[in-house]
């Protein structure tokens, strides 16, 4: 990053696109569940990165500060959707007359589609239980279990103690366990 923040590097940007691509849009796909937004997403937070590296320092890990990046970006676009309830998107579910819910999206996950049936159906179990928890439990959650970060990154990208990670961690971990379980029970999934 120091590359591309002294010498206005493109090509350092478009390696670190190239090695954060992948754990970005698996994190991301987390928060929204739609392939496309991933992509939208993403393209955002090289841009808001291309923006700040004036005022990047090293003074911690760069996976901390892209991801941080991300979680804001990710935030902030929730927040203005709350804010427009009446907003229509073909890449939300709706529900159909008959009570069946579809999407009206294209996959571009590389999945064959029996893959991508199966991948869907336990991506919306997943989604559906994680949507169930608070939101200060789903984020540690999503970068611990999905991303693979340590408690030392989620708390710096958070901006929380890493005593507060753990304890939302294993708070999320026993609702989850008792969601799923449940959703097992009544047969949903």
């Amino acid at each position: 990053m120091l590359r591309v923040s002294q010498n206005d590097d493109a090509d350092a940007l478009q390696e670190l696109y190239r090695i954060y691509r992948g754990p970005l849009c698996k994190f991301l796909y987390y928060c929204v569940f739609d392939y496309a937004k991933v992509e939208d997403y993403l393209q955002e937070v090289f841009l808001r990165l291309w923006r700040s590296r004036k005022n990047y320092r090293a003074s911690g890990k760069f996976s901390t500060f892209i991801f941080q990046i991300a979680k804001n970006y990710f935030l902030n676009e929730r927040e203005k959707r709350m804010r427009r309830p009446g907003e229509f998107s073909l890449d939300v579910p709706v529900a159909g007359k008959d009570g069946n819910t579809f999407v009206a999206q294209t996959p571009s996950s590389g999945f064959s589609p029996d893959e991508e049936a199966v991948h869907g159906e336990l991506a919306k179990v997943l989604e559906d239980a994680i949507g169930t928890l608070p939101e200060m439990f789903q984020m540690v959650f999503r970068l611990s279990q999905i991303e693979g970060l340590k408690y030392r990154e989620i708390s710096e990208i958070l901006e929380i103690p890493v005593g507060t990670v753990k304890s939302r961690m294993s708070k999320a971990v026993r609702l989850l366990r008792s969601r799923l379980a449940k959703m097992d029970e009544e047969g949903i999934s």
